[in-house]
This record gives structure tokens, C-alpha cells and sequence, in this order.
């Protein structure tokens, strides 16, 4: 099971990268399978969506020892932190999946949703998923022990990507439409989502270090 992990979590973190991209993922699949890129957009990004969340339970069960043991045994700073971590983003999932089977095309509750339920559903679905992509990279920080030293380069442009993205608007409703340029390569899109993966993982990592002492 211990060789799963590492394989569980490369799959969980390629696939969130692609969910983030949402419907411009389509284009891939356009070019690749002839598909209607704006028609099956969507659709795409839900069932890389549900691929996603597949894996985050399986993520849990592996590690169902930590569910199983988490009132047991003393809490210190390090211990506290991971956990508080955890327990937001295992709600921030909740709701990430909520929201999205409440938008779902696949089970067919888009056609029969409310326009204020599937107005709430779509901004709610955009704060948990950016909310969460931060609180999982932050996640994934918190167990590497010794960073990289070609990662802090890549946390500064992380920062200058966080702020062109315009993350932290969508975070905080500043906005509560997500840009897409849908002419963009996805290479360049995926070059800085990862950059802003590893800002979080490196602030992650220097977190519990400091806990730790």
C-alpha cells in the first residue's frame, strides 16, 4: 500500500492541475478526438472531476490510520497544524463536490437546478476549488521536510503568477467570473499553476518548520 501513495498522489495532482484549467482542457481533447471543445468543455472537466474526487477518498482510506487516530496521543504545535490543515480541506472537498454535483451534467441536476441554486452552486464551486487548490498545495508543504533550493526560485515567480492569474480575486469574490483564454497554450497555464503549487508547498514546508522547533 506504501508504494500506492506516491502513485495516488502524482495521479491527484495531475488531475487537479487539469480541473483548474477547466473547459480549455477541452481543446486538447478537440485535437485529439475531433470533439467539440465549447460542447463538451464542461463535461470534460466533470468528469476529470469526479476522477479527482475518486482519488481523494482512496487518498483517505490509505491513510485511514490518521482518521482513526486522530483523538489519540498528545497535540503538539506540528501535529495541530497538520491537522487544522486537514480538517479544512476535507471540508473544502465537501463542498467542491457538493456544489459541483449540484451543476452535474452527467446526473442531469443542471437541467432541473434553480437560477439562484445554480448561481450559488457555480460561486461556491469557485471558492472551494481555488481555495482548495491553495489549502492542498499548502497540505502538501507541510510534509516535505527540506525544500529544493530551485524551489524558492520558482515560489518568487509562484507570487508574480498568483497575482496574473488573478487567483486571489476569485478567492475572495473579488470577481465571480474565472478568465479563461481559451487561445492560451496549456503549457503556459500549467507552467504557472505549478509555480503557484509550489509558492504554497514552499510557505507549507517553512510553517512547520517553524513548528517544529
Amino acid at each position: 500500500m506504501k508504494r500506492l501513495r506516491p502513485i495516488v498522489d502524482a495521479a491527484m495532482t495531475v488531475l487537479l492541475l487539469m480541473s483548474m484549467s477547466y473547459e480549455t482542457i477541452g481543446s486538447v481533447f478537440e485535437k485529439i478526438f475531433g470533439i467539440d471543445a465549447y460542447e463538451y468543455g464542461a463535461l470534460i472537466h466533470e468528469y476529470i472531476g469526479i476522477s479527482f474526487i475518486a482519488l481523494v477518498f482512496f487518498h483517505l482510506w490509505l491513510n485511514r490510520h490518521w482518521l482513526l487516530n486522530i483523538f489519540k496521543g498528545r497535540y503538539n504545535m506540528a501535529r495541530s497544524v497538520l491537522v487544522l490543515a486537514d480538517i479544512f480541506l476535507i471540508a473544502d472537498i465537501f463542498f467542491l463536490l457538493i456544489s459541483g454535483l449540484m451543476m452535474s451534467q452527467i446526473l442531469g441536476f443542471d437541467s432541473f437546478s434553480e437560477n439562484s441554486a445554480m448561481s450559488f452552486a457555480r460561486t461556491a464551486h469557485m471558492l472551494a476549488a481555488y481555495w482548495g487548490y491553495v489549502i492542498m498545495s499548502f497540505h502538501v508543504g507541510l510534509h516535505i521536510k527540506k525544500i529544493p533550493k530551485i524551489f524558492f526560485i520558482i515560489a518568487v515567480y509562484g507570487c508574480y503568477a498568483f497575482i496574473k492569474r488573478q487567483i486571489y480575486e476569485y478567492m475572495f469574490l473579488l470577481t465571480e467570473f474565472v478568465f479563461f483564454d481559451f487561445e492560451e497554450s496549456l503549457i503556459y497555464f500549467f507552467i504557472d499553476y505549478i509555480a503557484v503549487m509550489i509558492l504554497f508547498a514552499v510557505f507549507g514546508s517553512f510553517v512547520m518548520k517553524i513548528c517544529r522547533k
